[in-house]
């Protein structure tokens, strides 16, 4: 009897596994026949679930998007700040750090490709969203300069995740939480 494989977890093992790789080794040395063997599959079940390397990319980033949203929504949700939530979403264990590791290797390549750029704008938008929410909840209200300072908010994100996913012993928590609170007080009243 065949034994049953269920996809959609087989397709989240073989993207997580591309992602520790893409995190370890860079995108450009990442092979399917390296993501297998992460995987623990063959070269054949990873062609078989993914047409192309850029397409396991793209899974990939897709996971750590998805990780990245569900640590801030959880921490908004426990009734945490959104200093708390922002600071969720950054570099902070081993995951955090894989994942905005992979997420600066998606903002490169989206840049130069269509299929990517356009799922990039997706997430980046859907942060932005995220975050001209929160600041509505936290003024009580909505003003014309609210997205903008949403914008400068997610931006400053951005800059420390990439600061803390490089160099992770200069970037502590501390100092993400002094210069996300900082931020906050000038553009998230």
């Amino acid at each position: 009897m065949p034994k049953i494989v269920d996809r959609a977890e087989r397709r989240t093992a073989i993207a997580t596994a591309a992602a520790e790789a893409i995190a370890d080794e860079g995108v450009e040395a990442v092979t399917m026949k390296g993501i297998a063997a992460r995987a623990n599959v063959t070269t054949g079940a990873v062609t078989h679930y993914f047409a192309s390397k850029d397409e396991v990319v793209l899974e990939a980033l897709l996971l750590v998007d998805a990780s990245m949203q569900r640590r801030f929504e959880k921490s908004l949700q426990n009734k945490g700040s959104l200093l708390d939530a922002l600071l969720a979403a950054l570099p902070h264990d081993d995951e955090s750090r894989r994942d905005w590791k992979v997420w600066r290797v998606f903002s490169d390549r989206a840049s130069r490709s269509g299929e990517l750029l356009a799922q990039y704008r997706a997430s980046t938008g859907a942060w932005l969203d995220a975050a001209v929410d929160a600041l509505a909840a936290k003024r009580g209200s909505s003003t014309e300069a609210l997205r903008l300072d949403a914008e400068i908010v997610v931006s400053t994100v951005d800059a420390i995740g990439d600061e803390a996913s490089v160099d992770p012993s200069s970037w502590p928590v501390k100092r993400q939480r002094e210069l996300l609170e900082r931020t906050l007080e000038v553009f998230g009243s």
